[in-house]
């Protein structure tokens, strides 16, 4: 897949009109599925931040459309992943984030150590059974910038490869984006298709018209600037009263990671997943950070305001995207690539869904 994506280019520079996706795309479950094997089952998923498994036997699950991860710190301070299933008979084998020595499985008991070693099979005592030869099935972990990334594919480059050019933007902005807590985890339904999600984030066309909290007290939008390369969308925007810039880096293909400038706080971390349920439901996951030991109040209250406002709007929005694809009164958009213009340029969300087309291309055509 990356060798497909890596011949898509983005035109930051002319103005044009590009038509958009097949409204198909959006509503067929054939797609979703298409998608499903070829991007998500390939490409590296943000799925936390090490934080969140801070010291050894912490643990938590997450979804990577229909496969369930869980990523775990060993006693040596590892970090790993793996299904999450017994190889018994395929129970589930945790339910819930936590922190404890061994995984035992609520079916049967079958417990294994942290490293995914078979330890305890109930009633295998008096059989021929090497329980040493058991071993949950792993999962490609790696970090950057904090972030946890895994990839089902085990022939996927490595994260650094695909994104390591960022990892200097990012740190040059905020050097200790590894040292953080996690002071809110708060999915966000998104009633549509994921890529509804990710393309309402990549302009702010609708800004104005939509988000009028943010564009009368928070941000300037004349100031926004968004540009794509190398799998990565760049936004930059200045908040009002020149009181810094907000900076958002966006990861093919579903993950941002942005850095806001707080009031009575500074330069705060949120990482912004666009997690697919199915074809017409996502999760719009932010997760707000502030560095260790740092009062998270004024974050807090951020985030809360953020939810009432920006965050229910853009759900409302995407919602309204998904029930007009399915009118029988519209083909596919017109998307007014126009990079001189900033705010009102829609030629990200062209990059982003050219690489969509790269990705699906061995199974899929318009």
């Amino acid at each position: 897949m990356y060798e497909r994506l890596s011949t898509v280019e983005c035109d930051n520079e002319n103005i044009s009109i590009k038509r958009g996706l097949p409204k198909r795309w959006y509503v067929d479950k054939a797609v979703f599925d298409i998608e499903r094997q070829e991007i998500f089952a390939k490409a590296w998923i943000c799925v936390g931040h090490v934080c969140m498994v801070e010291k050894p036997g912490d643990i938590f699950t997450h979804k990577v459309v229909d496969q369930e991860i869980l990523i775990v710190r060993t006693t040596k301070g590892e970090l790993k992943a793996y299904y999450n299933v017994c190889q018994h008979r395929g129970h589930r084998l945790i339910s819930q984030p936590g922190n404890q020595r061994r995984m035992t499985c609520p079916y049967h008991a079958w417990t294994y150590d942290l490293d995914g070693k078979l330890v305890r099979a109930p009633g295998s005592e008096n059989m021929d059974f090497d329980q040493t030869c058991v071993q949950l099935r792993g999962v490609r972990l790696e970090t950057m910038c904090g972030m946890i990334f895994v990839n089902l594919d085990p022939d996927a480059p490595t994260v650094r490869e695909v994104f390591g050019e960022v990892e200097k933007e990012i740190l040059t902005h905020k050097p200790n984006v590894e040292e953080q807590q996690l002071v809110r985890d708060n999915p966000f339904p998104h009633a549509c298709n994921w890529k509804a999600s990710v393309e309402n984030f990549a302009e702010c066309y609708h800004c104005g018209p939509v988000h009028k909290y943010l564009t009368d007290n928070v941000i300037d939008p004349d100031s926004y600037k968004v540009w794509g390369d190398c799998l990565v969308q760049r936004h930059e925007v200045k908040t009002l009263g020149n009181k810094g810039t907000q900076i958002i880096w966006h990861f093919w293909p579903n993950t941002a990671i942005g850095l806001y400038p707080i009031p009575d706080y500074g330069m705060t971390l949120c990482i912004r997943h666009m997690y697919p349920i199915d074809v017409d439901n996502a999760i719009y996951w932010y997760r707000w950070f502030v560095d260790k030991g740092s009062d998270p109040t004024a974050v807090l209250e951020y985030s809360y305001l953020h939810e009432r406002t920006t965050g229910a709007e853009d759900g409302e929005v995407a919602a309204g995207v998904q029930l007009g694809m399915k009118s029988d009164g519209f083909e596919r958009a017109y998307l007014f690539a126009n990079p001189k213009q900033g705010s009102s340029s829609e030629h990200v969300i062209a990059y982003f869904q050219d690489l969509v087309r790269a990705a699906v291309s061995p199974r899929l055509s318009e």
